[in-house]
Order: C-alpha cells, then sequence, then structure tokens
C-alpha cells in the first residue's frame, strides 16, 4: 500500500557562524544549504506528496523549542510539522537570516526526535515513516555525552538519517577535505574550496557514529545536488483491473493488469478571472445554439436532433433511434481469439496510449500455475496470443495481442492493442536499392556502419543486464531514468512565477540543458565516424529560386496598406515579365518557353514524374524541329536539348537521353531536316558516356563515333549532286 504512505519530515539547519563563511566570490555552505532545502521542498509541491515537513533552525539568536526549559537553547522550530507550500519554501529562499551563534548539533538532532515523537505518537496518526535530514558543516561545538541517547531514540521510533554537509565526508585532514565540489552548480554561486577545520573534522567522526549505528545516509552538497535538481510528478498508486482471461467456452484463469507504460500529461490550464489584489472567481461557460441567418435565430437545445451526412443530406437520428443502433458491448471481458507466431505481429502495428502488464491472481494458486503454463508456452513456441478486451461495462471492446515476458523474479503477459482494418493506412514506396543513383556504396555502408557503432549507448559490454527490469546497469542512456524536459520546464516556470509575480521567466536551467545532451562518451567516439561520412556523403546547398513573385517585383506592402518607396531588388539573372507573373500553375512543357517550363517542372520531381516530363520534353523538341520554317526554331529546339540532356546526366537517367538522340537520329535520316544534325555537330551534342555519369552503358569512343558517322554521311551528300535537278534545269532553258 505504497501509495498510502506518509512521512514525517524534520529539516534541520545550521545557521551558526561557520556556515556562513566562505571566501570572496564563493557561496557559503548556509546558501548552499538553502539551496539544497528548497529544491527538496519543490519536489514535495509539485508532487502533491501528503508528507508533513517541520523546519528546525539551530544556532538562532531566540530559542523556540518544547525542550527550551532543559537548556536545549539557541534552537528554534521555525515551522510546525505540515504540508508543503509556497509560504514555506519563500521563508526558506528569503527569509533566513544567518546568526553569530552557534548551537549543539546534537542538541538539535534531540529536538527533531521528538518533535518525530511527538507528531508519530498523537492519537489519529497517519504516518508510517519518520525523517531526520540534518544541512550542517558542523563547525560549531558539541557535546559527546548526548550520543547514545541520541542513537537510542533514532532506533526506537525507526527514524531515517540523512546527513547532508560538505564533501569528503569523515576525512581527518583539511589537505584533500576542502577539496572544491565538482558535482553541480549551485543557484547561489561557486561552491567554496576552504579546508576543514579540526571542530569540522572531529564534528565529522561523531556523525559518521551515529550515521552507522543507525544506518543512516550521509551526502555532500555536491552530491546531492544534481538528484534534486529535477522536479518530481506526483505518484500514481497502482489499482490492478482484474478480469479472467477466457481461453475457450471452459478455460478462465484469472489475472491482474497493470499499467506498465502510459503517456503522461501536465495538468491542464485554468481559465480564472481575476478581480482586485486577492479574489479570483472561475468563470462559466455559457452554450447557446443559432441558426445560420440574419437574425442568427436562437434554438432551444431540446429542439436539435443529431445528423449523420450521408451523401449531400443529412439524415437525422434521434436519441431513441441511436440507442437502438448502437453496437451491443460484450461488458468487462478478456477473451482469446486465436494464436499465432510472434513474427506475424508487426512492431509498427502496436497502438493504444498505454501497455498492460498482466500477471496471475495473487489469491488464486491454482489459476497462478495455469498462468505460468500458458506464459512458458507462448515462450517457446515464440507466439502470442490475439485477444479482445472490454475495460468496463460500457466501453467497445479493443483488438491486441498478448506477448510474453519472462523475468527472474516474474512473469508476465504484455498487452499491446492492435489496428482494425479501417486504422491501417497503406503506402507504396519506390525501393531505394533498385535504383542505381539512390544505390550506396559500399565505402558509404561502411561509413554508416561505423557511425551507429560509435553511438552504441549499451556501454563496453553491449548486453543488457537480466537482473534488471528492462535495460542492464551498464547503459549510458536509460528511457526510465529520463524525465519529460517539457513538465520540467514548466514547474521551472510556475515556480519562478509563484514566487516573483513581476519577474520575466527564467532561462532554461543548466541541469535541465544537460540532461538534454547527447553523453559526453558517445560524442567523444563519435567524431571520427562523423567526419568521415561528411566525406563520403556529399551535401550540396540548393538555392531556391524567387523570381516572377510579387513580393520582388513590386516590394512589401506595410501594414498601413501604402505601397513601399523602393521596391525589392530582383533576383540576380532574372528577367521578370508581364506574361511570367500572369502565368499560371505549369503542368506540362509548353511551346512558348519550353526550357523554363521543363526545368520547373523536374525540380524535385519523383522518378515517375521526371520520365513523364522528359517524355513530354522529347516530344516538344520533334515538334519544334519538324515544324520549323527553315531553321527558325532550331535554336530553341537545341536549348531543349541541351537542357535535357543536362537533367538526365544530374538525375543519373542517361539512358532516356541515349534512347532518345539514337530516335532522333533516324527521324533526321529519313526527313530533309539534315540541316538540324549539321547543327548538333556543331554544339557536340551527342550520347551521354560513362564519363560523364557512371550509369551509362556507352563509352566515350563510342559517343564520339556516334557523331561522327553521321557527319561523314553527311558530307557524301553534300558531295555528290543531284543530277536530276541538272536535267531539270536544262528542261526549263
Amino acid at each position: 500500500m505504497a501509495g498510502k504512505d506518509k512521512e514525517a519530515i524534520v529539516i534541520c539547519l545550521d545557521v551558526g557562524p561557520m556556515m556562513s563563511q566562505s571566501p570572496p566570490g564563493y557561496c557559503s555552505d548556509l546558501e548552499t544549504a538553502i539551496d539544497v532545502i528548497s529544491k527538496i521542498l519543490q519536489r514535495k509541491l509539485f508532487s502533491e506528496s501528503k508528507d508533513e515537513v517541520c523546519l528546525v533552525l539551530f544556532g538562532t539568536p531566540d530559542t523556540a523549542n518544547n525542550l527550551s526549559d532543559n537548556g536545549y537553547d539557541n534552537i528554534t522550530e521555525a515551522r510546525p510539522m505540515g504540508m508543503v507550500d509556497l509560504d514555506l519554501l519563500q521563508y526558506v529562499k528569503s527569509e533566513i537570516p544567518p546568526s553569530n551563534l552557534s548551537a549543539d548539533f546534537l542538541d538539535a538532532l534531540t529536538v527533531s526526535m521528538d518533535i518525530i515523537h511527538k507528531v508519530t505518537d498523537a492519537p489519529g496518526s497517519k504516518f508510517t515513516a519518520s525523517r531526520v535530514i540534518l544541512c550542517s558543516n558542523l563547525g560549531g561545538e558539541f557535546s559527546q555525552d548526548k550520543q547514545e541517547n541520541i542513537i537510542q531514540a533514532i532506533k526506537g521510533l525507526k527514524t531515517e538519517i540523512n546527513f547532508i554537509g560538505p564533501s569528503n565526508l569523515g576525512g581527518d585532514d583539511s589537505e584533500d577535505g576542502g577539496g572544491p565540489d565538482q558535482a553541480g552548480p549551485s543557484t547561489s554561486g561557486k561552491r567554496q574550496g576552504k579546508p576543514k577545520t579540526p571542530q569540522q573534522n572531529l564534528g565529522e567522526r561523531q556523525m559518521m557514529e551515529i550515521i552507522e549505528e543507525v544506518d543512516g545516509d550521509a551526502y555532500s552538497f555536491g552530491d546531492v545536488m544534481p538528484l534534486l535538481s529535477f522536479f518530481e510528478t506526483k505518484p500514481v498508486r497502482q489499482t490492478p483491473w482484474k478480469c479472467n482471461l477466457e481461453i475457450g467456452n471452459n478455460l478462465k484463469v484469472p489475472v491482474c493488469g497493470y499499467i506498465r507504460v502510459k503517456q503522461a500529461a501536465a495538468k491542464s490550464w485554468k481559465s480564472v478571472f481575476e478581480k482586485g489584489a486577492n479574489k479570483q472567481y472561475t468563470p462559466k461557460g455559457v452554450t447557446s445554439f443559432h441558426l445560420n441567418d440574419e437574425e442568427e435565430t436562437e434554438v432551444e437545445e431540446d429542439d436539435i436532433v443529431e445528423g449523420h451526412r450521408y451523401g449531400s443530406d443529412v439524415i437525422p437520428i434521434s436519441k431513441e433511434d441511436k440507442a437502438n443502433m448502437d453496437y451491443k458491448l460484450p461488458g468487462k471481458m478478456l477473451q482469446v481469439l486465436g494464436f499465432t507466431k510472434s513474427e506475424n505481429v508487426k512492431r509498427h502495428q502496436y497502438m493504444g496510449r498505454s501497455v498492460f502488464a498482466f500477471v496471475a491472481d495473487p489469491n488464486d494458486d491454482h489459476g497462478g500455475v495455469a498462468f505460468s503454463a500458458i506464459v512458458k508456452a507462448l515462450y517457446e513456441t515464440n507466439s502470442v496470443a490475439i485477444v479482445r478486451r472490454g475495460a468496463t461495462a460500457r466501453s467497445q471492446p479493443k483488438l491486441a495481442c498478448l506477448v510474453p515476458h519472462i523475468k527472474v523474479k516474474y512473469e508476465s503477459l504484455l498487452f499491446f492493442e492492435l489496428p482494425y482494418a479501417e486504422d491501417l493506412r497503406t503506402y507504396t514506396f519506390p525501393s531505394i536499392t533498385e535504383n542505381e543513383k539512390f544505390k550506396p556504396s559500399e565505402e558509404q555502408l561502411q561509413a554508416v556502419d561505423k557511425l551507429i557503432d560509435s553511438m552504441d549507448l549499451m556501454g563496453e559490454n553491449g548486453e543488457p543486464d537480466d537482473d534488471d527490469d528492462d535495460e542492464g546497469d551498464n547503459e549510458m542512456l536509460k528511457p526510465k531514468e529520463i524525465l519529460n524536459p517539457v513538465f520540467q520546464r514548466l514547474y521551472q516556470c510556475l515556480l519562478h512565477r509563484a514566487l516573483n509575480p513581476n519577474d520575466t521567466i527564467q532561462e532554461i536551467d543548466e541541469m535541465l540543458k544537460a540532461s538534454l545532451e547527447r553523453p559526453q562518451a558517445v560524442s567523444a567516439s563519435s567524431c571520427q565516424a562523423v567526419e568521415e561520412m561528411q566525406k563520403v556523403f556529399k551535401l550540396e546547398v540548393t538555392k531556391k529560386s524567387d523570381k516572377g513573385t510579387g513580393e520582388n517585383v513590386f516590394g512589401v506592402i506595410n501594414q498601413n496598406g501604402d505601397a513601399p518607396k523602393t521596391a525589392a531588388p530582383a533576383p540576380d539573372n532574372a528577367d521578370v515579365t508581364m506574361a511570367d507573373m500572369a502565368q499560371g500553375a505549369i503542368t506540362e512543357v509548353g511551346s512558348v518557353n519550353p526550357v523554363s517550363d521543363f526545368q520547373k517542372l523536374v525540380k524535385d520531381a519523383d522518378d515517375t514524374t521526371f520520365k513523364r516530363v522528359c517524355k513530354e520534353m522529347q516530344n516538344r523538341i520533334h515538334q519544334l524541329v519538324l515544324e520549323s520554317f527553315g531553321s527558325q526554331f532550331f535554336k530553341k529546339a537545341l536549348d531543349c536539348l541541351k537542357s535535357l540532356r543536362t537533367e538526365t546526366c544530374q538525375r543519373k537517367e542517361p539512358d532516356l537521353f541515349n534512347t532518345f538522340l539514337r530516335d532522333t537520329k533516324q527521324k533526321l535520316k529519313s526527313t530533309s531536316k539534315t540541316a538540324f544534325w549539321q547543327k548538333m555537330c556543331t554544339e557536340n551534342l551527342t550520347l551521354i558516356s560513362k564519363v560523364e555519369c557512371p550509369t551509362s552503358d556507352v563509352t566515350e569512343e563510342d559517343s564520339k563515333k556516334f557523331l561522327q558517322d553521321q557527319a561523314a554521311s553527311q558530307e557524301v551528300e553534300m558531295a555528290a549532286p543531284d543530277e536530276s535537278a541538272d536535267d531539270l534545269l536544262d528542261m526549263m532553258e
């Protein structure tokens, strides 16, 4: 019943003169201790803990405690036992003054134990545990004759003792006892590095004897600061979901389900109307319904029925009809529909907002034996159970699978919700490895393998520890130990606003920033692998063209709607025309400006779109050449051919261009457009060779020969005049 535990805590703080001494530029032990106590109280406050806290100060000028008549002077019970609130936190952070008087820390422990005794033995007390936290550098004088009585009282009341003090606890000498505390920064400033006094060494030895006798714990300020730098969330008491695991009609095994993983959510914001200094009112929402007409006629809620759109019509459904058409819920259940191999249930099919762990009912021994047999059978056969679960009598049934999970200390079935057919989204993506231009080289594959190995989080052994519940102790980054940074930042801002209503929100805490960083060991080991990745994977920065936008041509209209005094400069080499601005969305390669259309269409196009646009460009080139009057459109056709060649080479699709060029060669032979081929030879527009594109199957020699053969045939035709033409001239004479 851990959810009902309630602890009585006495925080005992030394405010004497030794706690306030520090070199210039360093924070004192008192400032650090106040910082530690503040963080303890913050965690209690935000976790909504039911524990009660009492604050005792020793070394104060005044005396205020129940044992003051017995000579326990300069000890003040500053805050009686009670729940943690903002008033206590504000008092600790800003209202604890340092003192010039010292007090016996053993006397302070005696007063603290007296408080524990009274609150735990009081009628109706609900405390199940008690604790004393002593914060001091033990620099004051003390009397050793009370040690045995304190030890007996601590053991009798079963109180836990925690001591928080300087570093190197129990150190006998001041050589390294005053070393700086490196385990975490204090919000008050840098930790001091002064050596310990003989009185401190004596006090630490006395304190360590008490801790060893009562099995207590001792921490340094630096050790405890990182542990307290994060806020705790409210603990949730697990309530088992009990049901029978039904297999067939006759086998029912009692099980208990516990939430293993569930997405946490911060508390919702409340709408509050503040009036005056201390008055706050929660506004109440009022809903009304109106017709969508000019008068916005109000409609009574009783006159409104629900409807469902069917085509273009809305079919009204009354409450009675809706009740009759609803699915008849099966009620609370956990029913096995069948079994299947675990590989048939893919990891990406896991759904739901939580994961349940089902265990045998501890009150049914025979059911426990049956449950254990089911878990082991599923594990040995590498199978899972397909089940449907109704959480309550009114909830819709869910389809899920039960996966066996066996550990040294327990056996369980993990419950993962599965999708129905309507929940699945099926997408078809092209294969990366089938396309040569996307296929990685062996060097690139090795670089990625090395990067993955260098960023391994499992440490040296590389294997998790089976004794642990989840991951092994050697893992550098355990998800179950990482707190949600969004929640931590929210709590930090709320606390700052509560204590400082008029200040601006602080920057992110350094501890929180450090928790978001990559582990240093991983960063160090992966540096070389990252450099290799940068070498084998070349990245090019592409500049997005902003040609033809109204903003570039006319400038930006200001907020008043006035035109700007000066227009924004047009992009380099951009000839913006009214035709460009009036042109709509480009969907195909046109005849007016085919090169520009082609380049815009192929930019960021997938393989299918790229091939389609290339086919349109090829048809446009043939049209320009064949329909040209003389050489009128030859220049435009050559520009199109150059653009097509460049794009197919860059996209590593040389076959698209080479096949087209061979086809063009045959078309020009059968037509009278040989002049266009001569211009192609002059521009050296030949096949794409392996030298230009590795994926091409054309050698450099074949590429040169392609133009030479055709050029030679053209020369022969030009050298042999047509005799029929001469005969025709003779006849005309």
